[in-house]
């Protein structure tokens, strides 16, 4: 008997289909966009990785995996832009990996180290980017359905591997990573998971760093909006304690730092409302290492703040009309540039090196040293006022904010 005519067309569609994805597949296994296979890597092929815009944290983890890190570098899109794991005060550390996710926070960090110490991987020098804006909590409270979707379990290993390897999205990715080789300007990702920014540098040089600074700020602005000037948020200093815990409990070497916020920025923390809470912070995270240190009086954490208003975090923003002049530690007021942060991390490594000009930037925190901190702040902010009025300004900062009196 002969097969009907749409019985055989439904098996043409069938094989045509599978050897598409097949053909798709191998394309996407070959050139290798997300650096997940290692089978072919040449220069001028498909040795520049593209930035990652999915499976951010899966497929970082499995690069960290594989590298078996001796130290590792976490926190949001500041440590992933600002710490190089390359930087010179790293090198005598052995490999490592800046695991950094952005727009993550310390759940996420977390959650990173307990996979690695669950695959045996045990980092001997953790590097922590501690933000305050993920520990206020919301002025608002989150409907129930948002909360939902927030705390929806992420993939499996299974199904993220198989759409990273068979989807449209990877094939785009495959032929975007063709296309960069040669763009020096493009958005990518070392293999040991830095992010250059190398595509601001396009952003600069078109609309210069102006309206980078403003469009980061109103940006910044209306998240401070959203946030509540009465407390922060308890659970997050229960679940830095158990991960400070963690940590302790492999020996690692654990550095906290607070990171070196632009002055615009803290000027947009006062304006909001934010700076009592910004010292509470500060405050309760030494509390909470002294906690851990009481358990393990030998752990090695320490924490160091490099927020301020010195030198470095008060750099001049170009004016409007300067659109040829670049700046020379920060993309804008929410990104600090890898020059800076390689500073930092020559701080946080050795910290009784102070170059010249540094003042107190990078100061470790303690009981004994929280006061003098605050003092070191004022003055800084003193000075950074003296020398730039207008990032202090009530217009300027009313148009950022919506208003004159900060959020509630």
């Amino acid at each position: 008997m002969t097969a009907s005519p749409f019985k055989s067309y439904l098996a043409v569609l069938a094989l045509v289909l599978a050897g598409g994805s097949v053909l798709a597949g191998a394309f996407v296994f070959v050139v290798d966009p997300y650096g997940l296979y290692g089978v072919v890597r040449r220069d001028n092929f498909n040795a520049v990785k593209p930035g990652l815009s999915r499976y951010q944290n899966q497929i970082k983890q499995e690069h960290a995996l594989r590298r078996q890190p001796r130290f590792i570098i976490l926190g949001n899109s500041r440590a992933e832009i600002g710490f190089d794991p390359r930087a010179s005060a790293l090198s005598a550390l052995g490999a490592g990996y800046n695991l950094a996710i952005p727009g993550t926070g310390l759940a996420t960090s977390a959650s990173q180290f307990a996979q690695l110490r669950q695959a045996g991987v045990k980092p001997r020098t953790v590097i922590v980017g501690m933000e305050f804006i993920d520990f206020l909590n919301p002025a608002v409270a989150p409907s129930a359905r948002a909360a939902s979707a927030a705390a929806a379990p992420a993939h499996g290993r299974a199904f993220w591997r198989f759409d990273a390897l068979f989807s449209l999205a990877s094939v785009k990715d495959a032929v975007h990573t063709l296309r960069i080789q040669h763009d020096d300007e493009a958005a990518t990702l070392s293999a040991d998971g830095f992010n250059p920014l190398l595509e601001y540098g396009a952003h600069a040089r078109r609309d210069g760093y102006h309206k980078m600074f403003t469009q980061r700020a109103q940006e910044s602005a209306a998240n401070l909006r959203r946030k509540s000037t009465r407390g922060l948020a308890t659970e997050d200093f229960q679940l830095l304690r158990t991960f400070l815990l963690a940590m302790a409990a492999t020996e690692a070497d654990i550095k906290l730092v607070i990171y070196p916020y632009h002055a615009q920025m803290l000027a947009m923390f006062e304006a909001a409302g934010l700076w009592p809470l910004f010292e509470v912070w500060k405050a309760q995270l030494v509390r909470e290492i002294g906690a851990v240190k009481a358990r393990y009086p030998d752990a090695h954490i320490s924490l160091t703040d490099f927020s301020g208003y010195g030198a470095y975090n008060c750099e001049p923003i170009p004016a409007a009309n300067e659109r040829g002049t670049a700046t020379r530690w920060y993309w804008e007021a929410g990104h600090f540039k890898k020059a800076l942060g390689d500073i930092v991390l020559q701080r946080v490594m050795s910290p009784q090196d102070v170059a010249p000009g540094d003042g107190q930037f990078g100061m470790p925190l303690d009981d004994a040293s929280l006061e003098e901190n605050r003092a070191r702040i004022a003055q800084e902010r003193n000075s950074c006022a003296a020398a730039q009025p207008a990032l202090f300004s009530r217009q300027l900062l009313a148009t950022q904010h919506g208003h004159t009196g900060g959020s509630r």
